[in-house]
């Protein structure tokens, strides 16, 4: 594995095809359909190379574009545009809605011995075949979940259409459709090889009405694809250094996966609190943990659907990452809960010094030693401070966890060769983490459809790999954790009371020395004089500062969000359950979509819950 924690992503585009077959292109202009083709797929390529070279350094891998094409290859549309895709260098993935040999039977003649010509094209790369069961009672459906895996592995559709509504599930008016609400580059090729873009408006409520097909000229062709490609593949730099994307994620690809910290003052406060770990010098990240035992159920999965390839390209475009960011994520929450909890502590002990300072009145050599003391003390508060603040350790913590928990379910969809639609949402709305998303998607984006069968046992095993090494092990994480911090939050609070009450014991102590030295003897009075005024300064500051580290850690919050995470959870595993036995490939990816929104859920609320949550000197 890299020593960097930013693998940088090969920049891929993948273009999706939707058409007719040859009875609804019998008006068509083949010649003007075939030409248009090559030319917007070579467009694409164009412009997709040079934004590559625009890009800045180190932001993709150093490797050649790759242009992909996902195709079914019906007669007709599909066909026409493969073939354009593979004369301009594109890999072809094909995307078949039934066995293949099922599928044969859709054609005879000279189609039927161009479809099986495919399969040894050299320009194919994968060919995944879905395999829904009884084909007299699938053809439609079949067709359909070609269509949406298509646009799965697309970021532009081109689609040859009449512009006459839909004549059945999985045709090509509702492939555009579901394009459009995808958000996908959408472009439309007419009977006559006129070329349209599908342009949104500015403020979009209804996206199928919300735009309009602008046909496009050569000079339009260039303005206007290269905008929304721009967008698509590049990053923004922002007004300032503050909102940069790209200032983001250089700060992500300086970081470099780490063994163990020695931010571990907020353990050690656990250890003393929970005791369900032990007092150290350093605390282990699990980084070689995560690499030797991550995501097993996943990799085996992965295997039996797409054999050694297939795995090894989610291992290592997807895995991977997600080992990087938990790990930078773990390592930043231990240096900002460290820092927090230092300094609430550290003043504390600022103000006992400075009150035995007030105290040693008759020594000036200790009164100067504790007044040192004290000056270093807020000197390190200081210090801790502006270290957390410049090295953005809470925001990093934030936005790697985000990162982290993105990748993590979003490997799920990849276990029944489909690719999830949506990204993680930046933790902090500032700009500088939409590095995020893209990230994301680019990742996703490079890791093709596979070259399997899709079957029922396939989405049975991809919804064993969800419940047990996902929601499973979720569920079991959140339950420890709201134990613990249900328990550290009453023990803290256990000790700010208990703070109090001592400043009240030494305060009512102090006034019953005080009537005995009222009714004669002085000694107790003047012997209980320092220390009750050191306990009623310092103890009341230490309670403070305890209710700091509870306040600032919002233990008690973060627990009842466990809690109900854990529910969640366990809702959704039963109804994957249930599913175990009957598969059914809309059911699958709905159940698995699911769960992705459930896990984008629990983050947006985690990330509310501490993003307010800065770090400060703890007066």
């Amino acid at each position: 594995m890299t020593d960097n924690a930013y693998l940088a992503p090969r920049l891929t585009l993948r273009v999706g095809v939707t058409g007719h077959r040859p009875k609804d292109l019998a008006e068509a202009d083949h010649d003007a359909l075939g030409k248009a083709a090559q030319d917007i797929l070579e467009r694409l390529a164009t412009d997709t190379r040079r934004l590559g070279e625009q890009a800045e350094p180190g932001l993709y891998a150093d490797e050649p574009a790759c242009m992909r094409l996902a195709s079914a290859i019906a007669e007709g549309a599909d066909r026409l545009v493969a073939e354009a895709a593979a004369s301009r260098g594109y890999e072809i993935n094909l995307i078949l809605p039934f066995r293949r040999r099922q599928y044969a039977d859709d054609f005879d003649g000279d189609a039927l011995a161009d479809y099986w010509r495919w399969f040894e094209h050299p320009a194919v790369t994968s060919c995944t075949e879905l395999d829904l069961g009884e084909p007299g009672n699938q053809r439609e459906a079949g067709y359909e979940a070609a269509g949406h895996l298509v646009l799965a592995h697309s970021d532009v559709l081109l689609a040859v259409w009449d512009g006459k509504p839909s004549r059945g599930r999985g045709g090509t008016a509702e492939i555009i459709d579901e394009a459009r609400l995808r958000g996908l580059i959408t472009l439309w090729l007419d009977l006559q090889g006129q070329l349209h873009l599908w342009v949104p408006r500015e403020h979009v409520v209804e996206p199928l009405d919300d735009g309009d097909w602008k046909a496009l000229t050569p000079g339009d062709i260039s303005q206007l694809l290269n905008d929304r490609l721009e967008q698509l593949l590049l990053l923004g730099r922002g007004p300032d250094d503050a909102s940069c994307p790209l200032k983001g994620l250089g700060d992500f690809a300086r970081q470099s996966p780490r063994p163990r910290t020695r931010h571990c003052v907020h353990e050690w406060l656990r250890a003393l609190l929970v005791r369900d770990v032990p007092f150290a010098a350093s605390v282990d990240l699990g980084l070689e943990r995560e690499r030797s035992g991550a995501w097993k159920e996943t990799l085996r999965a992965a295997h039996h659907l797409g054999g050694d390839s297939y795995e090894a390209t989610l291992d290592q475009r997807l895995r991977q990452r997600w080992i990087a960011a938990d790990n930078r994520a773990i390592d930043y929450a231990h240096r900002f809960r460290s820092a927090y909890t230092t300094n609430f502590l550290l003043a504390a002990l600022a103000v006992l010094v400075g009150l035995l300072a007030v105290l040693a009145w008759d020594s000036k050599g200790v009164k100067a030693l504790l007044v040192s003391m004290e000056l270093a003390i807020i000197a390190s508060i200081l210090l801790i401070t502006w270290l957390g603040r410049r090295g953005q350790w809470q925001s990093r913590w934030l936005a790697y966890r985000s990162l982290a928990e993105a990748i993590r379910p979003a490997r799920l969809s990849l276990l029944i060769g489909t690719s999830p639609v949506g990204a993680a949402e930046p933790p902090v709305d500032n700009g500088r983490f939409d590095w995020i998303p893209w990230y994301v998607r680019c990742s996703l984006r490079e890791i093709g459809p596979p070259d399997a069968v899709v079957s029922g046992d396939s989405l049975r095993r991809a919804l064993d790999v969800a419940l047990h090494e996902e929601i499973d092990g979720q569920i079991g994480y959140h339950q420890k954790t709201a134990e613990r911090l249900e328990t550290q939050d009453d023990r803290l609070e256990y000790l700010a009371k208990g703070a109090l009450w001592l400043t009240l014991a030494s305060g009512v102590l102090y006034l019953v020395c005080y009537l005995v030295y009222l009714n004669g003897p002085a000694l107790p009075a003047e012997l209980y004089k320092p220390v009750a005024t050191l306990l009623g300064g310092f103890l009341p500051v230490l309670g403070a500062a305890i209710f700091g580290i509870r306040a600032t850690g919002d233990l008690r919050a973060a627990a009842q969000q466990s809690r109900r995470m854990s529910q969640r959870l366990k809702r959704l595993g039963s109804k994957l359950t249930s599913r175990l036995n009957t598969p059914e490939r809309p059911v699958v990816r709905r159940l698995l979509g699911q769960l992705q929104l459930t896990m984008a859920d629990d983050l947006k609320v985690w990330s509310m819950i501490y993003s307010e949550r800065e770090l400060v000197p703890g007066f």
